[in-house]
């Protein structure tokens, strides 16, 4: 097990210019025993500077992530937050600190009811549960006056822990703005395209042995390109234009039906890949085809051999959110170790 020490930060500060700061989150927020009071004590370093914070995180502590949204807040300045992979839980929490909140196409957000462990007598459990009641209203009351949403469309989201794309945020207000992914351009071999994908892109060839009747030259292998449209802009309309090709090849892909099952696996497989801090997985297996209760086996798998590389104390952590296990980490709940 990991333990991480002061010298190992969940968040990072870079001071870019005089008057900017750049801000990192990639890693659960207020775990391992570095708390908000440290992150607040360096925003303090940097007062009166324009913040770009940018977030890829699975979550953490509600109670750190309110700390650090109200003092972004409350600093006086002007706060960009981007989501560079995923904002989930109580990162989405801090993602909402900002006047500007951006979000490539490719990234999500995920919003739910706080959650915790139980440890005591029934009249103690029912407590618990009337605390977790306030924590939900005091999340929804946060992202109502932030998105402009109505306060039972809000709930309704936590209640059904809810992934949004950058499409979607924008759509409900949890995002000012949506910027393209990056495109990357490529080459393929043709011979590997189904029929009707590969006759898209196959220029169509007069008849080199003459012309017809009509004294016009005979074409021929006129490709229909409805399917293969209706497709891409099926893919694109998702957030996942990098993939068209990947979709539009897999071998089960002939309807846009077949298209639309595909690009809901596809979106769960990015989004897995992106919340477990391996997006260089995610072109392979979609490329693969790899079904999503793998793609969580392997991500799991890949978790556990770089805690073990920096395996450095068999001692567990000290402290627990509200009775949880103190040794479990936000990674192992959404990745759950595969049987």
């Amino acid at each position: 097990m990991l333990i991480r020490g002061n010298d190992m930060k969940w968040f990072t500060f870079s001071a870019k210019a005089e008057d900017s700061v750049e801000i990192s989150i990639f890693d659960e927020i207020g775990m391992w025993g570095v708390s908000a009071k440290e992150f607040i004590a360096e925003l303090k370093q940097h007062a009166g500077k324009a913040i770009a914070l940018s977030i890829n995180s699975p979550g953490g502590s509600v109670f750190d992530a309110l700390a650090i949204y109200n003092a972004l807040r409350n600093s006086g300045s002007e706060v960009t937050t981007k989501v560079m992979g995923v904002a989930a839980s109580a990162a989405s929490l801090i993602f909402m600190a900002g006047d500007k909140r951006i979000m490539p196409e490719n990234t999500f957000l995920m919003v739910h009811n706080p959650m915790t462990g139980a440890y005591g007598n029934a009249d103690e459990i029912r407590d618990l549960a009337d605390v977790l009641d306030k924590i939900a209203a005091s999340l929804i009351g946060t992202y109502v006056s932030r998105s402009g949403m109505d306060e039972a469309a809000v709930k309704d989201l936590l209640d059904a822990e809810t992934w949004l794309n950058a499409a979607d945020a924008v759509e409900n207000g949890f995002a000012t703005e949506m910027q393209p992914e990056m495109k990357i351009a490529a080459s393929f071999d043709l011979d590997r395209l189904p029929e009707n994908v590969r006759m898209a892109y196959t220029p169509e060839q007069p008849d080199p042995q003459g012309e017809s009747e009509g004294g016009e030259p005979e074409v021929t292998n006129v490709p229909d390109t409805a399917l293969v449209d209706e497709i891409a802009e099926c893919v694109a309309s998702a957030g996942l234009s990098a993939y068209v090709l990947d979709i539009a090849l897999r071998p089960d892909v002939t309807s846009l039906a077949d298209a639309q099952a595909a690009v809901k696996g596809v979106r769960e497989v990015v989004a897995l890949c992106a919340l477990a801090g391996k997006p260089e997985l995610t072109a392979a297996m979609v490329k693969a085809g790899t079904p999503v209760d793998k793609v969580r086996a392997e991500l799991q798998a890949a978790l556990a051999a770089d805690d073990a590389a920096t395996h450095t104390s068999n001692v567990q952590k000290s402290g627990s959110r509200s009775g949880a296990d103190s040794g479990a980490s936000v990674w192992n709940k959404i990745f759950p170790p595969a049987v």
